[in-house]
């Protein structure tokens, strides 16, 4: 039995499932597990000095990020051959510690760590047990799902699957599952909702990368999940060709009271959509805004507004796309300022160092830095991040004006008129999503 602490560093505004999913495993196996959530918990030394194995999840880049600072501290202080890292975030993690750095299916590989055997990195398809929340922060230290009629209630999260059908090449799926899909087991799944409704949720996020990835057995999902707990409302991911592709199953979505779905759109630029291999072009953004606007559904887009191929014009593009469609309750100021995260092992390195653009690797942000071809676009994506950051908690709409008066300044741009922001609240939850 191996005394194993589960931190998380911060798995965006949710109860960890990252902490909760490979505690099942271990305790079933006989290992005593505690666990951590650093984004709401204050940490105590007695949790390092009891652990023979620390454990950190990093299943994005922030966490990873969060991840490292962490373990060099802990390595200080002398724990660090205990250390190990865990997560799609994990990928070519360079601790300059003895720890390990897993990704793939962690949970198994976790197991085989604590009972002292060497980890195999494998995609197994065998089902997942129900995730084992005890110890962790209530639900009400974590975001909370924000009904159109403005009351707020809180909110739960599962994955019903591991990985990814697809490789669009920003993401850091990609690099990990190269197009591997993986079903947790509705048994599990199911479970866990069960166990989250007992714990107050009224609402359910479906972490999934792409609820369509097995829209069949998504469903059935619901549909059981609805039957037995009515009062539950639940939201999904969706890329924009499988909206399209399965448009005939948004009225049934929406029957099993999914209320919004969150889809990357990332650009109105074709050619840089065809880069980021999305399977959408810039056309099909208004063909899935209706068919979600006709089933009842919101549909709140995200955005990748800085890369290495956005020209000036694109950029301004997006900001028009996001007004004319009175989308922007549904975007959160956050987003427009993201530049294009270049992990270790991204696809898009390659081309971007083609162009003479990749700069050197940060070891401490884990990304490779690169450069605009036009100094200005580097310059306004700061800017408009800081820009964003210091207007935190002011009215999307008044953040995005001004966001659209400096973008139009700083390219020359003749500014649009504005246009009229909808009335009606657009159900979401409190905290924005990014990487």
């Amino acid at each position: 039995m191996t005394a194993t602490l589960l931190i998380s560093t911060y798995e965006q505004g949710h109860q960890p499932l990252g902490l909760a999913a490979p505690a099942a495993l271990l305790r079933a196996d006989g290992h005593d597990v505690r666990t951590l959530d650093l984004s709401v918990e204050d940490p105590h030394p007695a949790h390092y000095d009891w652990a023979e194995l620390i454990a950190i999840s990093t299943p994005m880049h922030t966490a990873a990020r969060l991840g490292l600072a962490l373990a060099r501290q802990l390595d200080e202080q002398g724990h660090g051959d205990k250390i190990a890292f865990y997560g799609v975030g994990a990928v070519g993690l360079n601790s300059g510690l003895d720890g390990r750095a897993l990704h793939g299916d962690t949970d198994r590989q976790l197991l085989a760590l604590a009972r002292g055997e060497a980890p195999d990195l494998a995609f197994d398809r065998a089902p997942r047990p129900m995730p084992d929340r005890r110890g962790l922060p209530p639900l009400d230290r974590y975001a909370r799902y924000h009904a159109a009629e403005g009351e707020l209630a809180l909110a739960g999260y599962v994955e019903a699957s591991r990985g990814c059908a697809h490789r669009c090449a920003h993401c850091p799926l990609t690099p990990v599952y190269e197009g591997r899909l993986r079903l947790a087991g509705a048994e599990g799944v199911l479970a866990d909702i069960d166990q989250q409704a007992a714990m107050g949720a009224r609402h359910i996020t479906f972490g999934d990368p792409d609820f369509f990835n097995a829209p069949t057995y998504g469903l059935e999902l619901l549909e059981v999940a609805r039957g037995k707990h009515k009062q539950l409302t639940f939201d999904i991911t969706v890329k924009v060709e499988h909206l399209l592709e399965h448009q005939h199953l948004l009225s049934r979505l929406r029957d099993l009271g999914v209320s919004f779905i969150t889809s990357a759109f990332e650009s109105v630029d074709d050619h840089l959509l065809r880069i980021l291999d999305k399977g959408h072009s810039a056309a099909d953004l208004d063909a899935a805004l209706a068919l979600c606007d006709n089933a009842g559904i919101a549909l709140r887009p995200t955005w990748l507004p800085f890369t290495p191929w956005t020209s000036s014009q694109d950029y301004l593009a997006l900001l028009e796309f996001i007004e004319t469609r009175r989308l922007i309750p549904a975007v959160p100021p956050v987003q427009l300022g993201l530049r294009l995260l270049v992990p270790h092992a991204s696809p898009l390195a390659a081309p971007i160092r083609e162009q003479d653009l990749l700069e050197a690797f940060d070891q401490d942000g884990l990304i490779w830095q690169w450069r605009h071809p036009d100094s200005q676009m580097d310059q306004l994506q700061a800017d408009i991040a800081a820009l964003v950051e210091a207007a935190e908690g002011a009215p999307p709409a008044d953040v995005f004006r001004a966001v659209k008066r400096l973008a139009c300044e700083r390219l020359n741009a003749t500014p649009w008129p504005d246009a009229e922001i909808p009335a009606a609240h657009i159900p979401g939850l409190t905290e924005a999503w990014f990487c």
